[in-house]
């Protein structure tokens, strides 16, 4: 998905949980409503990492210039990074250092499930296509000559 959608429905989640402990709501609500946030961080990181090494056909079709795809990586990570700051302050000033520090004890864990789990089958799809295409071009143009 693009960099600049996913930074746009992190916003969104982002101003739920500003909501949320703006109006002292149960930790279980801000935390629900963070792991929403965090998804999305995690999707925005991991995009970005796609840009570096995007698949075979995005290289050949890309509708968007190098520059345009840099500048909006450069965007997602500097909206991303002043919202985990706040995100950072809202949790400590509302429920405390101890229970932020925990929070990204529990992140961690929770970020190398998701990205052995989801993004290893993600990348491992993308490689299997791309063969897949290759190996279709190969027959066609040997089929030609």
């Amino acid at each position: 998905m693009d960099p600049l959608t996913l930074i746009s429905m992190a916003t969104t989640s982002f101003r739920g949980v500003q909501l949320l402990v703006e109006k002292g709501a149960e930790i279980e609500h801000v935390f629900r409503k963070l792991g929403t946030w965090y998804s999305f961080a995690s999707d925005i990181r991991e995009a970005e990492k796609e840009a570096e090494n995007p698949p075979i056909f995005k290289k050949l079709f890309s509708s968007g210039t190098v520059e345009e795809e840099a500048l909006n990586a450069i965007v997602a990570k500097r909206k991303l990074e002043q919202q985990e700051k706040e995100i950072r302050e809202l949790i400590m000033y509302a429920y405390g250092a101890e229970t932020y520090r925990e929070m990204i004890l529990m992140r961690r864990e929770i970020k190398a499930k998701r990205e052995k789990a989801i993004y290893m089958q993600r990348r491992k799809r993308r490689q299997w296509i791309d063969m897949v295409s290759i190996g279709v071009g190969c027959v066609v143009a040997s089929l030609i000559i």
